[in-house]
C-alpha cells in the first residue's frame, strides 16, 4: 500500500482540525461561532489525536490499542462530569470523521486506498464506543449526585434545617414559600418480578418516570424556583414553590396533575396536600400532608385538611382509638352490619334511602341497627351512639382499612 496519501493527510491534520472546530462552533448554540480557549485546549487536541490514530490504524491495518483510546475515555469522563449531553461530543467525532475523509479524498491524488473507508468506520466505532461508555458512567454519577442533593435539600427543609449547602453546590433554586405534596404510589408489576437487581432497576425507572412527569406537570407553578422531589418507588414528598399569601396555591394544579401523571406513567397514586408558606413551616406542613395521605381513598385523589376535618382530628392517636377500632372489628364479624352502618351515615340517617340503596326492606334496616346495639353496646338511634359510631367509622371503617 502506498504511503503517499497517509503522509499527506498527516501533514494536513492541523488544517483539518481548524475546519472541524469552525463547523462545530458554527452549529452549536453554546459557542455562538466563537472557538473558545477551552475548545482549543481540549477538543482540538482530541480531534488531532483522533485523526492521527486513524492514520496509524490505516497504515498498519490494525485495531486501536487500549492505551490509544485512553484519551477519548478521559475526555468523555470530563464532559460527562460537566453535564454535556452525549449528542454534543458525538457531533464532534462525526464531524472529525467527515472532515478527515474529505481531506483524504483531496490529497489521495487518485491513490485512495480501498480499505480507507472501512478503517475509518472501525475507528469511529471504537472511539465513540469508548467515549460513550465513559461519558455514561460519569454522567450517571453526576446525575445521581444531583438527585441526592435534591433529596438532601428536601430532607433538610422537612427537618427544619438550613438547605443552602447542597442547593448552592448544584445550583438548586430555592423558593421563599412552598406547598407540600405527600404521594403514595401503587406498586408496579415489574417491581415484584425477577431478581433483586431487576426489581431495584424497575423501582428506579419508576421513580425517574414519575419525577420527569411531575416536573412537567408543575412547570408553571415552579416559576423561577425549582420543584423539589424526594421520591421512592412507594411514594415520597414534593415541595412545590407557592405564593405565601394563598394557602390553596398549587392545590388545583396538583388535582389536575395527578391524572396526567398517571396517564403518562400508568401508575396509580394518591396524595395529601398542605401549604407551608415560609421555610419554617415546612416541617409541620409535611407532617400534615403525610397524615392526610391515608384519607385519599380514590385513585388520583388529593386530600386536603378542609375536606377531612373530622376524620383527620380522629386519626390522632389517643387511648380511645383502640376502643373505637374494636367497635368496627366487632361489626366486621357480621359484614351486613358494617355495610348498613356505612350506608346509614352516607344517607344522613334516612332509613328508607338506606334500605333502597341496599335493596332491602326498611324493617331490615331497623333490625340491623338493633343488632348493632346488641353487638357493640352502642345505639345508632341516639345522638351519643351516632357520635361514637361516626368516630369509629372515621378511624377504622371500610374506607380506611389502612389505618
Amino acid at each position: 500500500m502506498s504511503q503517499g496519501p497517509w503522509d499527506r493527510l498527516e501533514r494536513r491534520i492541523p488544517a483539518v482540525t481548524d475546519r472541524i472546530m469552525r463547523r462545530y462552533v458554527d452549529g452549536s448554540p453554546h459557542y455562538q461561532g466563537v472557538v473558545t480557549e477551552h475548545l482549543h485546549r481540549h477538543m482540538a487536541h482530541t480531534c488531532r489525536e483522533g485523526a492521527r490514530l486513524y492514520v496509524r490504524m490505516a497504515r498498519e491495518l490494525r485495531e486501536p490499542r487500549d492505551e490509544e483510546l485512553r484519551l477519548f475515555r478521559e475526555r468523555a469522563h470530563a464532559r460527562g462530569a460537566e453535564g454535556l449531553p452525549a449528542a454534543h461530543f458525538m457531533e464532534a467525532y462525526h464531524l472529525c470523521a467527515e472532515e478527515v475523509w474529505h481531506e483524504l479524498t483531496l490529497v489521495a491524488d487518485g491513490e485512495l486506498p480501498p480499505e480507507a473507508g472501512a478503517v475509518l468506520l472501525r475507528w469511529l466505532r471504537h472511539v465513540t464506543r469508548e467515549a460513550l461508555d465513559a461519558h455514561q458512567q460519569e454522567f450517571q454519577a453526576t446525575r445521581s449526585e444531583e438527585r441526592e442533593a435534591r433529596r438532601a435539600t428536601v430532607r433538610a427543609l422537612v427537618a427544619g434545617e438550613r438547605a443552602t449547602g447542597a442547593a448552592t453546590r448544584f445550583g438548586i433554586r430555592l423558593a421563599d414559600s412552598y406547598a407540600v405534596l405527600a404521594l403514595r404510589f401503587v406498586t408496579d408489576h415489574s417491581e415484584s418480578i425477577g431478581d433483586a437487581l431487576g426489581r431495584r432497576l424497575a423501582g428506579r425507572r419508576k421513580v425517574h418516570r414519575l419525577t420527569e412527569e411531575l416536573l412537567r406537570a408543575f412547570s408553571d407553578e415552579a416559576g423561577e424556583a425549582d420543584l423539589l422531589t424526594a421520591l421512592d418507588p412507594d411514594g415520597g414528598l414534593v415541595l412545590v414553590p407557592s405564593d405565601p399569601g394563598r394557602p390553596d396555591h398549587g392545590l388545583e394544579t396538583a388535582r389536575a396533575a395527578l391524572p396526567r401523571v398517571r396517564q403518562a406513567t400508568g401508575i396509580d397514586m394518591t396524595a395529601g396536600f398542605a401549604h407551608a408558606g415560609d421555610h419554617a413551616r415546612i416541617p409541620s406542613a409535611a407532617a400534615q400532608a403525610r397524615r392526610l395521605l391515608p384519607l385519599a381513598a380514590a385513585p388520583d385523589e388529593v386530600a386536603v385538611l378542609g375536606d377531612h376535618l373530622f376524620t383527620y382530628h380522629l386519626r390522632h392517636e389517643s387511648e380511645a382509638v383502640p376502643h373505637l377500632r374494636s367497635l368496627v372489628e366487632q361489626l366486621r364479624t357480621e359484614p351486613d352490619l358494617l355495610t348498613t352502618v356505612g350506608a346509614y351515615f352516607a344517607n344522613d340517617f334516612n332509613r328508607r334511602q338506606t334500605a333502597q340503596q341496599l335493596h332491602v326492606h326498611p324493617n331490615t334496616i331497623d333490625n340491623r341497627l338493633s343488632r348493632v346495639d346488641a353487638l357493640t353496646g352502642v345505639n345508632p338511634r341516639t345522638a351519643q351512639g351516632l357520635l361514637v359510631l361516626g368516630a369509629a367509622m372515621g378511624i377504622g371503617g371500610p374506607e380506611h382499612r389502612d389505618a
